[in-house]
């Protein structure tokens, strides 16, 4: 397992001093990239090999969200290889001892192996899987039902205002990055939301901001299925999409309405 120690900083929180949703996302993704940094695979493996990790899936579950100021431990290690596919489980808690019995945050997530050169996935080499297979005879995996295999939507959404990919939206690969993906997702659905007439300006921001209340954080897990990168210029119509369960899902679809990536955001039972 690897682990690192933070803080929830203000540039990191949303407007009721909880830790945001995209933020989230990425320290889950810091906390993969620094373990494959620690065990020596990135970056300059990647530069010489011309192998590196792509994420394929995330299935997140929150079961509090940390607050402004919270000391955190964010941890990682690797639970499968198969076939192309690799998995890890991910965990946010709280610094505090009980913090550290009860995670704030659990996560399981699929990767599969691309090589640069040929533009292809490739099945997983046994030398780029041996640095993580320690985790997997010492930390058991968590508990969690397995990543769907899809994210089905049951007619064509509402489309709300497209995006066009610019530079600041790209990672180091040239593709648009994970967490970029969930922050669209998230405008696209506050957009359609707006114009539904749900939802609305606080009365009091800074009194929810001083409460650090996570019941008004709605979403209590999080899907994402990657299906395509989005590039530099590529436009991005996201497409809202409401389930039966109260879910959300949004579609990240190219201008013929293939999908980028797909993303759920589940809601907590009492917010349904």
């Amino acid at each position: 397992m690897y682990s690192f120690e933070s803080r929830v900083r203000f540039s990191e929180i949303d407007g009721n001093g909880l830790l945001s949703i995209p933020a989230l996302v990425n320290y889950l993704q810091d906390c993969a990239t620094f373990h494959s940094v620690a065990v020596g695979m990135w970056p300059q493996h990647v530069a010489q090999t011309g192998r590196t990790w792509l994420l394929s899936a995330w299935e997140i579950e929150n079961d509090r969200l940390p607050h402004f100021g919270e000391d955190i431990i964010v941890s990682t290690w690797a639970t499968g290889f198969k076939g192309l596919r690799a998995n890890r489980n991910l965990t946010i808690c709280s610094a505090d001892d009980e913090g550290r019995e009860h995670p704030l945050v659990r996560a399981d997530s699929s990767w599969f192996m691309f090589d640069m050169r040929t533009g292809k996935p490739i099945r997983i080499p046994t030398e780029e899987a041996d640095p993580y297979r320690s985790d997997i005879e010492r930390d058991a995996p968590l508990d969690m039902p397995p990543i769907p295999r899809s994210i089905r939507t049951n007619d064509e959404g509402t489309l709300t205002t497209p995006v066009t990919v610019a530079a600041s939206l790209l990672d180091t690969n040239g593709h648009v990055n994970n967490a970029q993906y969930v922050s669209l997702a998230l405008g696209a659905l506050e957009e359609s939301e707006a114009k539904d007439g749900v939802g609305g300006a606080a009365e009091d921001p800074l009194a929810h901001f001083m409460a650090m209340d996570d019941t008004r954080n709605p979403i209590h897990r999080l899907d994402v299925h990657y299906s395509r990168a989005a590039k530099l210029g590529d436009v991005i119509c996201p497409h809202v999409h409401r389930g039966d369960d109260g879910s959300k899902t949004i579609t990240l679809d190219d201008e013929a309405a293939k999908p980028y990536a797909i993303v759920r955001f589940t809601p907590r039972a009492e917010a349904r």
